[in-house]
């Protein structure tokens, strides 16, 4: 009688530990899933929403045509491409501003919004001097009567080898978007400008671009980017006292200067405008860039939104402070927010460990650009699933593609809304530069709150 050969267990064995490795790593790999949908940039919108439109796709661009929240809709920055063939339509800055304002309408109506409810529009040129009438003759076709609010300047460069890029926001059909009417300052219109001072929606301002001129005598002021900068912000006061608004409730500004030279001098007439006790607790968020031209021949063009005494339920705007950020001498807040929304102001690749720039370009400034920016939504009260949209300045458009992939990395899915420019340069010398905006979630209020309007 012959035995059994004797089996090896180590066969089994191997198997049975490669099963136990293998399960190890799902449960690994699971857990490493689970920390990345916790992450805030990869958890859905709370209190905000991609406005999707039919036939069109955001191809290899980490932003979303539009994004609505609130009573608002944020449009992202758009060229003139004919978005059936995707590519520039022919015959210059005419054709392009038509075929941009056709595209926009096309978001709006997704979007359960119109050209009418349009509130503020950016205008980027790359050559102002030439395409600047051009651009107006197109753009008034779109807006026979109470256009948007706007600023326009010119950039060093676009994505492409388009001459402009408009980037708009709009208030959705369910809300009441109305003109300023600003009886001290004289109708743009009437000088060949198609803009409003000011549009209103819910109680907050968004006021156009002004620049140093004396509205008495049509000039621009003597005296360089400081008075001309002072001079700007008593245009925006006016616009502000007609809107029911004053310089404590401004909540952002944007500041455009022909050279960034000025920036000291700019900021000594700037932060001497802003009341010392504001209702806001500290100064509006702001950006600046350095831009290749403005129209005319000023120095220094500043746009703001600010809320109005009107706003529901009477809510006061409230500068932010970010936890264990240091405390900077540059006149402008971390961020601020106000009813559904918060403005942060621009950052760049700053360490706020060192105060000091992050090495290694764009990329690696971008990756920190967007940290901050991180920091600065958290203690605004929301995330970064729930910011809207992005205005990026680069140094370079040869940065672009280091910028979009570091960039996207913080939205891997429903990023917000964006603009991209060249700009002629950022102060410290940084290669980018990032603001943003971002949807508070809903409030809850009583019933006798939700009738109160100051």
């Amino acid at each position: 009688q012959f035995s059994r050969p004797r089996r090896s267990l180590w066969p089994a064995m191997l198997t049975y530990s490669k099963c136990f490795i293998a399960l190890l790593l799902v449960f690994i790999l699971e857990g490493c899933d689970h920390d990345r949908s916790d992450s805030p940039s990869s958890k859905a919108r709370k209190a905000s929403e991609v406005v999707e439109v039919p036939g069109w796709e955001a191809k290899g661009f980490p932003l979303s045509f539009a994004i609505k929240a609130g009573s608002m809709v944020y449009v992202s920055g758009m060229q003139g491409m004919d978005m059936k063939q995707m590519r520039l339509v022919e015959g210059g800055v005419k054709e392009e501003t038509k075929q941009i304002l056709r595209n926009l309408d096309t978001v709006l109506q997704a979007a359960n919004s119109s050209m009418k409810q349009v509130t503020l529009c950016s205008v980027s040129l790359v050559n102002i001097s030439r395409d600047f009438k051009g651009m107006n003759e197109a753009y008034a076709s779109f807006w026979s009567k109470d256009p948007p609010a706007r600023v326009a300047v010119q950039v060093a460069a676009l994505a492409g080898n388009a001459s402009v890029e408009i980037q708009c926001n709009a208030a959705l059909n369910t809300t009441n978007r109305s003109i300023v009417e600003v009886p001290s300052l004289p109708d743009p219109s009437a000088k060949g400008f198609p803009l409003s001072w000011a549009t209103k929606v819910d109680g907050m301002v968004y006021m156009s671009g002004t620049q140093g001129m004396d509205m008495a005598t049509g000039k621009l002021v003597p005296g360089g980017v400081k008075a001309e900068t002072t001079q700007a912000l008593k245009n925006i006061q006016q616009l502000l006292q007609a809107a029911k608004s004053n310089a404590g409730r401004v909540v952002a500004c944007s500041v455009s200067l022909i050279d960034i030279k000025d920036f000291a001098e700019m900021n000594e007439a700037y932060k001497a405008f802003w009341p010392e006790h504001a209702e806001l607790g500290g100064l509006p968020s702001r950006v600046c860039v350095e831009v290749s031209a403005l129209a005319g021949q000023g120095k220094v063009e500043i746009q703001c939104t600010a809320a109005g005494t009107d706003v529901p339920h009477g809510e006061i705007p409230r500068a932010v402070k970010v936890p264990g950020w240091p405390k900077g001498d540059l006149p402008f807040s971390a961020a601020t927010k106000v009813d559904s929304i918060a403005f942060i102001s621009g950052n760049q690749g700053v360490d706020m460990n060192t105060s000091k720039l992050v090495e290694g370009g764009a990329g690696p400034e971008t990756t920190q650009t967007l940290k901050d920016i991180k920091a600065a939504v958290e203690a605004s009260g929301t995330g970064l699933q729930d910011v809207v949209a992005c205005e990026v300045s680069l140094l370079s458009m040869a940065d672009f593609a280091a910028v979009n992939k570091a960039y996207a990395s913080f939205w891997p899915s429903e990023p917000p809304s964006r603009v991209a420019v060249q700009v002629g340069a950022l102060a410290r010398g940084a290669s980018v530069e990032i603001r943003c905006a971002a949807a508070l979630p809903p409030k809850q209020f009583s019933a006798e709150e939700a009738t109160i309007t100051i």
